[in-house]
């Protein structure tokens, strides 16, 4: 009966500027300025993929989690050299000033740089450290650069989500790791259509820790609710051919010019 009753619910095409584009919507990640301005070189209605950290006062700067070790590791070395001194204060990015940060990755820009810098650009924001003040921090950061119709929160937290948009529904919101392991728990139990599911976009990478993050059914009743789908990063020509099967929306990158020769298109004119 729960089944049944999921799939007699009606679901609405979601409509938002952030959409306007034409499909398939390609996002991809960038780390630096400079990388966001050849990606607007090479395709101009690109969507930029921002992986979004917090400093110790809650400054939103963007930089790949895998590069925390570096930094934490010189921290560590120094301690060992100056015993009296504390400079290892925490085992986390966040727990250390903006300026400690921005010296030491010498080109890791804020996060307002890039609505400052880009002003027709979309961006996926990707909320990564799950601390306090975070959902005020974004929003503070952005506000005066026309955020409205170019941005989407994704983050593995659910909590961040939810947390941004109690202050900002008028943005587009993504896909948590919870909301996926949620999604495939209850298709294993048949009562997939009466998921409860908030995200505006289904977005998911292909595999978290090994394991398929989606399967058939699930991208079957995304369609069935008419949410878009954003899958990635592709990195394959075989991801590309299934993404395209699914009818996936929009493709997610991090080597841009690769996933455009593969699709077959040129740089911007």
């Amino acid at each position: 009966m729960t089944r049944i009753w999921g799939l007699s619910q009606p679901h609405r095409l979601y409509e938002h500027a952030f959409f306007s584009s034409s499909t398939p919507i390609i996002i991809t990640k960038v780390k630096t300025l400079e990388e966001a301005k050849e990606a607007i070189k090479l395709k101009s209605d690109v969507v930029l993929w921002l992986d979004v950290r917090f400093s110790l006062e809650r400054v939103p700067f963007i930089l790949e989690k895998s590069r925390d070790a570096a930094f934490l590791e010189m921290k560590r070395v120094e301690q060992e050299k100056h015993p009296e001194t504390p400079i290892f204060i925490g085992a986390r990015l966040s727990d250390y000033p903006w300026e400690q940060i921005n010296e030491f990755y010498k080109n890791t820009p804020a996060l307002k740089e890039f609505y400052e810098q880009f002003p027709q650009t979309r961006f996926v924001v990707n909320m990564v450290d799950n601390v306090a003040d975070a959902h005020l921090k974004v929003v503070e950061a952005v506000e005066g650069f026309k955020p409205n119709e170019r941005t989407l929160i994704q983050s593995d937290a659910l909590i961040l989500m939810t947390s941004v948009k109690d202050l900002k529904p008028e943005w587009v919101y993504g896909t948590s790791v919870p909301d996926l392991m949620r999604l495939l728990t209850l298709d294993s139990m048949y009562v997939l259509p009466a998921t409860i599911f908030k995200g505006d976009v289904f977005i998911a990478p292909f595999t978290i820790k090994n394991r398929p993050a989606f399967n058939d059914e699930i991208i079957a009743e995304m369609h069935r609710r008419q949410k878009r789908i954003f899958l990635g990063p592709i990195q394959s020509e075989a991801q590309l051919q299934k993404a395209q099967s699914l009818n996936a929306t929009g493709y997610i990158t991090d080597n841009l010019p690769e996933l455009l020769r593969l699709l077959g298109q040129g740089p911007a004119q």
